[in-house]
């Protein structure tokens, strides 16, 4: 029974044994797998030298020092050249067992070392470690397994089942002091940087991973040296431990990052394996899984560690073997099981003894293999040169060719001797065939292009000209010849400064400085072979030519270029100055809305300076919001994607740099080339501040009561035109109030002006705090208010109108001691909607007042239809009717009045009219204009007056001209304020004109001087169109004051009529004579031509001939008549 038993155990070993074996093809694959190619063959082969060596060496004498009878602990001194004849069986299979082992730990190595190795060197070192650094280890740690006779450490209670640091710890050490004396592989660490050496068959390592596994069951397997109880248990912590350091590893390098290495997952496993290793037996299944996982979070600290320290392990052999055996061998501390160990050390006393056979393990194989190594480098060099590395250790250490090799050596041969048409042998079925044929075609049509390339180097007009280190010209193509004057075959082989002016500052006399940056340029003189000198462009550029620097310089001649560059840098100066000199200020910008410009006066608006804005978005400077939304405005480039034309903005704010507001006017406008494309935009703008407030303060001036701040007559009439046409639509209703102060003549004429105007204030004070806030309250003249209730019914208006009554009846009014009282009269008007004019609604509200007024005062009367019927109405009401009827009726009429021209050079004292209207009663009486006309300006029907004259004065002219009678030469045609400022008026004139083909310098329009002054800007634009259009214009009445001069420096008008009140009494009274003198003298000097009026006698007129006088008009001269009365008049319709 117990030969069966020694039969099993020997042939369960002898099976571990052959499944260690296994391992080292395990380790061919993986490591053949993760080098490059180039390498691969060199790296097998060292897996089978080392294995070789390890064998004969550990026969030799290896196994006899590991366990033979040991020396002290120190070392064995029996069984040197083992005879198998004469030893038991079971001692030969146990040499079959450790051999393999020692095999193991030998060829860790060659891993770590790949690619750059010498193999003679490696062989060295394999038998080095393999025939003393291991089995003196191996002793100390494992004497006593053959004989009894234990090692030093074992004795001291130091475990290592299966290996980890006997094995796996050495073969790290001895790897580690290879790495640190043959420096890391070339391009693996450039500039700070790891660069990744890929492995050239990742499928053939997972296979060797996979047969490691495999013979890992035996390694430590068949460490139990019998088939036993044990063994399943170890087996079943080996397999655990290697899958938990795989899945550990993957799942850190995989969240760290971001893909699946399968480095981590190969050495994960190796990791976990080695860490078990020293354990396996004495450890529970829950430990074994975290054995191995700690050893695969170890091996990334240590890989990483190398890497920082810039040491290149091939494969990972050190963290994997080293770091991850040293792991294992303290587990067995921490987490055995120590009734197994069976060692009598407590837990403590277990770590300590681990760290004690770990730190020998550094000391000895670290120590012994780096001095070894160390001294062999010195006489023997340990590393490959760099050019057998670059090709491969496969070439260079064993002559091994592919189709990879041949296609690099003839595609060097290309790159040495230039590719001149001969093809690379192309084998069609395999991938290296394929990119040779690739290859060929590669180079077909990079000769084919470089034919081109020089036939295009000959043709083109710049110059080409390349040199060598020494400045020696080595080729001049056709451009060049053409610029310089040299030929080809003159000028290579000479110097290239012969083409340049040495005078030149920019002349470079070192060929190494002209190699600029690409795409750099510089400017220098050139000199032609009849030494004429020229500015050329130079970009010289570096390259290589069969290891020999070459130099290639393009030429371009840019004496045009320079000369267009100096005129447009002077043009560009003038505009710069224009532009900084202007008043307005200028911005400018690129298409893409950067600034370019800025003037000073931009930089002054907008607080900006140029320096700091050139290239930033005008929006940045250039932020305008509406002055009455306050909202932004278009940017100027959305103003010009809209209009793709000129753009203005009014009401518009710039919003300077510190906040401040600044009201302009600008003007945007494309900047085009010569096709048209836009190439930016230029901003004109200037400060309209003062301007518009002026504007503004002239435009409420213009609606409003000077006096009392209230709104005037003529505000007033246009909201109740805007309430009329919008009452019917929006079904509201509305009244309109009229109010009559009583008494208030009796302050004017006791107190003075001074006291009324008082009077008129207070008053407005009062009414302001009765009238609700959508109210109107206007002065509309004298001692007259209006008030429109809007959104209000008769009965509230009436009661607001009481509240206001009763206020004035309490009001006191005290000046100079004394006191008055005042009252007011009021008529309501309710607005129906059903068709009321504006005239119409007027003279409701006047007939209710007067009502008001004329049935006791102080009262308020509501206007009903039936008083107008059988009540004598107010005057200005009567002639409203009168006016309305006669336009209805066509009961007006046009009078003429003749002008007696009074300067000698005027011989043709005829054909000078002026024309006015006239209105027929009852009895067909004519009535003068000065009757009505007040009427007709109150409830605004004089624009209605206006155009019936002009029409039919302007068709009466056109038939008296067409007839051919007595010429006319000025015809005068009166106009109402109404007129002045009325774009429609100067329409319907310059439509008349055109239609009745009127000559326009026989027209002069007159309006009164009160008129014209009112409104200075209005009454220029008025004569300005009217100028424009080939009219004249008169000033009527003029001379109330000669202060009236000083408007009239602004109003370019063209005839002057002096006030009749001052013409009438010249020829008695001095004063009006030398007024009259003054007036002409000074209008004469202001280009004016005079007209005096109110001339009843021949002593008038003979004093206007002595003072100069050009036009005389009177009854004296001539009584106006109706036009009908003069020759060949047309007859207006009826």
């Amino acid at each position: 029974m117990d030969n069966i038993h020694l039969y099993l155990n020997m042939l369960w070993v002898c099976v571990s044994a052959f499944l260690v074996f296994l391992m080292q093809a395990g380790f061919l694959c993986l490591e053949s797998g993760l080098t490059r190619s180039k390498n691969t063959i060199n790296v097998a082969f060292k897996n089978l030298a080392d294995f070789s060596i390890a064998v004969i060496l550990y026969w030799m004498f290896g196994f006899a020092l590991m366990f033979g009878t040991s020396f002290y602990g120190w070392v064995g001194n029996s069984h040197f050249f083992l005879a198998v004849q004469t030893e038991s069986a079971w001692t030969t299979t146990f040499f079959i067992f450790e051999v393999m082992f020692c095999a193991t730990a030998t060829t860790i190595l060659s891993g770590a070392v790949a690619e750059r190795f010498r193999l003679v060197a490696y062989l060295f070192v394999t038998a080095f470690s393999s025939g003393l650094i291991y089995p003196l280890f191996g002793h100390w740690a494992w004497g006593g397994a053959l004989l009894g006779t234990q090692g030093w450490l074992q004795a001291r209670g130091f475990i290592d089942f299966a290996g980890s640091s006997v094995v796996h710890s050495v073969g790290g050490w001895v790897s580690l002091a290879a790495l640190l004396v043959i420096g890391a592989r070339t391009g693996r660490f450039l500039n700070g940087q790891v660069s990744r050496v890929n492995g050239s068959n990742l499928p053939l390592s997972m296979l060797g991973l996979c047969l490691l596994l495999f013979g890992w069951f035996g390694f430590n397997g068949g460490s139990t040296l019998a088939l036993n109880d044990a063994v399943p248990a170890i087996i079943a912590n080996t397999l655990l431990s290697g899958i938990a350091g795989s899945l550990t590893t993957s799942a850190i390098g995989w969240y760290r990052d971001g893909y699946a290495e399968v480095s981590h997952l190969i050495n994960g496993m190796l990791a976990g394996l080695v860490a078990i290793t020293a354990g396996c037996h004495a450890v529970s299944i829950a430990d074994a899984v975290l054995i191995g996982a700690v050893g695969g979070i170890v091996f990334l600290l240590a890989d990483n560690l190398l890497l920082r320290l810039k040491i290149d392990d091939a494969v990972g052999a050190v963290p994997t073997h080293l770091a991850a055996g040293i792991w294992g061998t303290l587990a067995v501390g921490i987490l055995g099981d120590l009734s197994i160990l069976d060692t009598g050390l407590s837990r403590f006393e277990q770590i300590s003894i681990q760290l004690l056979g770990i730190l020998v393990c550094a000391l000895w194989s670290f120590g012994s293999a780096y001095f070894f190594l160390s001294t062999l480098n010195r006489f023997f060099p340990l590393r490959v040169s760099f050019e057998d590395e670059e090709k491969g250790l496969n070439l260079s250490e064993h002559g091994a060719k592919t189709d990879l090799i041949d296609l690099l050596t003839i595609m060097q041969s290309h790159e040495k001797k230039g590719y001149v048409g001969n093809h690379v042998p192309a084998e069609p079925f395999t991938e290296v065939g394929q990119i040779a044929r690739q290859y060929n075609r590669v180079m077909t049509a990079l000769d084919k292009a470089t034919a081109q390339l020089r036939l295009i180097i000959n043709d083109i007009r710049d110059g080409v000209v390349t040199f060598n280190r020494n400045g020696v010209i080595t080729s001049f193509n056709t451009g060049a010849e053409q610029l310089f004057g040299y030929s080809a075959n003159t000028i290579i082989g000479r110097s290239v400064a012969i083409l340049w002016l040495r005078e030149d500052p920019h002349f470079l006399t070192n060929v190494y400085e002209m190699t600029l940056p690409v795409g750099s340029k510089r400017e220098i003189t050139a000199k032609r072979q009849d030494q004429t000198v020229f500015m050329v462009e130079l970009t010289v550029t570096q390259s290589w030519l069969q290891r020999e620097v070459i130099y290639t310089t393009l030429i371009r001649d840019i004496t045009e270029r320079k000369r267009m560059e100096e005129q447009l840098s002077a043009e560009k100066e003038l505009a710069q100055t224009t532009l900084a000199s202007i008043g307005d200020a200028v911005i400018t910008t690129d298409s893409t809305g950067k600034i370019t410009y800025l003037n000073p006066v931009a930089e002054t608006l907008t607080g900006w300076e140029q320096n700091e804005v050139v290239g930033q978005n005008i929006s940045l400077v250039y932020h305008l919001i509406d002055e009455i939304t306050r909202n932004s405005l278009q940017t100027p480039a959305q103003r010009l994607n809209q209009n793709n034309i000129t753009s203005k903005t009014n009401h518009a704010i710039l919003i300077r740099r510190d906040g401040h507001e600044v009201a302009l006017e600008d003007s945007v406008a494309p900047i085009r080339n010569q096709q048209g494309v836009m190439m930016g935009m230029v901003v004109v703008f200037h400060d309209v501040t003062k301007s518009r407030k002026l504007a503004q303060q002239l435009s409420y001036q213009a609606k409003h009561d000077a006096l009392t701040g209230l709104v005037n007559r003529t505000e007033f009439e246009q909201r109740l035109h805007y309430l009329l046409e919008n009452s019917e639509q929006e079904r509201a209703r509305h009244v309109l109030c009229y109010m009559d102060l009583d008494n208030f003549k009796i302050v004017n004429d006791t107190c003075g002006h001074v006291a009324g105007d008082e009077l008129l204030r207070q008053i407005t004070a009062l009414f302001k705090t009765r009238v609700r806030g959508t109210d109107t309250l206007a002065r509309l003249g004298g001692d007259e208010f209006g008030v429109l209730f809007q959104n209000c019914g008769i009965e509230q208006a009436e009661n607001v109108a009481e509240q206001l009554r009763e206020a004035v009846q309490k009001f006191r009014f005290i000046w100079n001691n004394q006191n008055f009282g005042v009252g007011v009269s009021i008529g309501l008007v309710e607005l129906t909607g059903n068709g009321e004019t504006l005239a119409s609604l007027q003279a409701a509200a006047d007939t209710a007042c007067y009502i008001a007024k004329d049935t006791g005062r102080n009262r308020i009367h509501v206007f009903q239809q039936d008083d107008l019927q059988g009540k004598e109405q107010p005057e200005p009401v009567q002639w409203l009717h009168r006016i309305e009827h006669a336009l209805q009726a066509d009961r007006l009429r046009l009078l003429f009045q003749s002008l007696c021209p009074l300067r000698k050079e005027l011989d043709d004292n005829t054909g000078y009219y002026e024309i006015f209207v006239s209105l027929l009663d009852n009895n067909n009486r004519l009535i003068p204009p000065g009757a009505f006309i007040p009427a007709a300006e109150r409830y605004n029907i004089m624009p209605l007056i206006d155009r019936w004259v002009v029409r039919n004065t302007l068709a009466w002219l056109g038939d008296y001209i067409r007839q051919g009678k007595h010429p006319i030469h000025l015809c005068m045609v009166n106009l109402s304020v109404t007129a002045v400022g009325d774009e429609d008026f100067l329409k319907l004139v310059a439509e008349l004109m055109s239609k009745h083909q009127i000559p326009p310098n026989i027209l002069c329009f007159e309006v009164g001087e009160s008129i014209l002054i009112a409104n200075i800007a209005k009454s220029a634009q008025f004569i300005h169109a009217l100028h424009a259009m080939g009219c004249y214009f008169s000033v009527d009445d003029f001379g109330r004051g000669l202060s009236s001069f000083s408007y009239f420096k602004e109003l370019h008008v063209d005839y002057l009529k002096i006030d009749g009140a001052f013409v009438k009494d010249i020829a008695k009274e001095e004063i009006d004579y030398a007024l009259v003198a003054s007036i002409n003298h000074i209008a004469h000097i202001m280009g004016f031509q005079t007209i005096a009026e109110f001339v009843e006698n021949e002593g008038v007129l003979s004093k206007l001939r002595e003072i100069g006088v050009d036009f005389a008009q009177g009854y004296h001269v001539a009584e106006p008549k109706p036009l009908e009365q003069l020759a060949g008049v047309w007859m207006m319709p009826r």
